[in-house]
């Protein structure tokens, strides 16, 4: 147990850590009347998600993750494919023409993956699934909660509601928040019976509807139906008309909640995202011009890419960081070695993964889902990019591969869990 703790303060301490880092990232950098600069740097580094990781780290570290990690069983090609890529994320970074730009961002994506392991081993026995899936919705509902608040506390006329808002660089990146909490409670239904519990994860589905349509985030909806799909594929208890009934009322309700919800940015609102789409000349919003940019990048410098976050130094569009296109991304960064390191452990993972979710659905299929959800959307969009939305990838996939590391799990009424 973790050391300075104990009783139900240990048992909750840690979900509610990680589950509350985005409201609390909406908190330091709540500014209705602009920023501070040490908002803007709070936010810009994501400083309160970052802190969140690192805490859990230290925490696993003190509980043993050292010694753990090497009782894992570590195949030899992922291991290797782990290796390289790691090599590859730092030689990059060292020699990337925004180096400044590649380390910080090289740095973020090496908290990421320890933190994946941190959640892993402390996913063995010290953490319940349900009070993490409790404390991310909660955490959700808070955060929703605050940025209505926000909304009506804003006096400006001349206020930049694309940019201004809280926990967030660009008003879209709340829909990948949104499409991620959305697609848990799909994973939630598909074990849930009691009819009270499928009312309450109905709500929420609304709710992560509403708000990802609000703040007009169409790749949230897409994120969700990608999900779905994936999971009807994979989870039997999805395939339930109560399951995937639930998920398309909740979007179709958040759909006609958003639009009669008041949106005084340009790129907010149901009813705007949908005539911005019919209307507009491109469809897909300047990603056709991203990705021939980046193109062109990665063919002059194939093998090794450029290094992390380089996009706005060597493809440059509008300032943007990312190609909203995850392979594009990665060829960008690390070259075709580094795609194919991370081929081989997206493959690797995925045939351990999908038959450990159809063994233990009530304690994998959340996070398989909002893992679906975040790859679905990061065909054509950051959401494996930015800090909020990896922090909630790494935790995902560390829970289920906590399932290959232990058969033990704490169960969702063991006190002492």
């Amino acid at each position: 147990m973790v050391g300075f703790m104990g009783g139900k303060v240990d048992r909750y301490f840690i979900p509610a850590l990680i589950g509350f880092a985005p409201f609390v990232l909406s908190l330091v950098s709540w500014a209705p009347d602009g920023r501070t600069p040490i908002q803007r740097l709070l936010l810009t580094f994501y400083v309160p998600i970052i802190a969140m990781q690192l805490a859990v780290i230290v925490i696993a570290l003190r509980e043993g993750l050292i010694a753990a990690m090497r009782r894992w069983s570590w195949k030899p090609v992922p291991s290797t494919a782990i290796i390289v890529l790691v090599l590859v994320a730092i030689t990059t970074a060292a020699l990337a023409p925004n180096s400044i730009g590649a380390w910080i961002w090289t740095i973020f994506w090496l908290i990421h993956l320890s933190f994946g392991f941190a959640v892993t081993h402390l996913a063995e026995r010290r953490i319940a699934p349900i009070d993490l899936w409790v404390a991310y919705l909660a955490g959700f509902v808070a955060f929703v909660s605050s940025c209505a608040l926000f909304a009506l506390n804003v006096r400006d006329p001349a206020f930049d509601w694309t940019h201004g808002w809280p926990a967030a660089l660009h008003i879209r990146h709340l829909g990948y928040y949104a499409a991620a909490m959305t697609a848990l409670c799909i994973g939630l239904a598909a074990v849930e019976r009691s009819r009270k519990v499928n009312a309450l994860l109905l709500g929420l589905m609304t709710l992560g509807a509403t708000f990802a349509l609000w703040t007009g985030s169409r790749g949230a909806v897409v994120g969700v139906l990608g999900a779905l799909v994936i999971g009807l594929i994979v989870i039997p208890g999805i395939r339930r008309p109560i399951v995937w009934g639930s998920a398309l009322v909740g979007l179709v309700g958040g759909f006609l909640i958003a639009s009669q919800l008041p949106a005084s940015g340009p790129w907010m609102g149901a009813g705007r995202t949908v005539t911005q789409t019919v209307e507009s000349q491109d469809v897909s919003s300047g990603r056709t011009q991203i990705w021939k940019n980046a193109i062109g990048a990665i063919s002059h410098r194939p093998i090794f890419g450029y290094g992390e976050n380089q996009m706005a130094t060597v493809a440059p569009f509008h300032g943007l960081g990312q190609t909203h296109n995850v392979i594009l991304q990665i060829l960008l960064a690390w070259g075709t070695v580094g795609l194919a390191c991370v081929a081989v452990l997206a493959i690797w993972f995925l045939i351990r993964s999908v038959p450990a979710v159809r063994r233990d659905t009530a304690g994998l299929a959340p996070p398989f889902m909002v893992m679906a959800a975040l790859t679905t959307l990061s065909a054509f969009d950051g959401s494996l990019f930015h800090v909020v939305p990896l922090s909630l990838f790494a935790a995902c996939a560390g829970l289920i591969a906590s399932s290959w590391t232990s058969g033990i799990r704490p169960s969702r009424t063991d006190p002492e869990a």
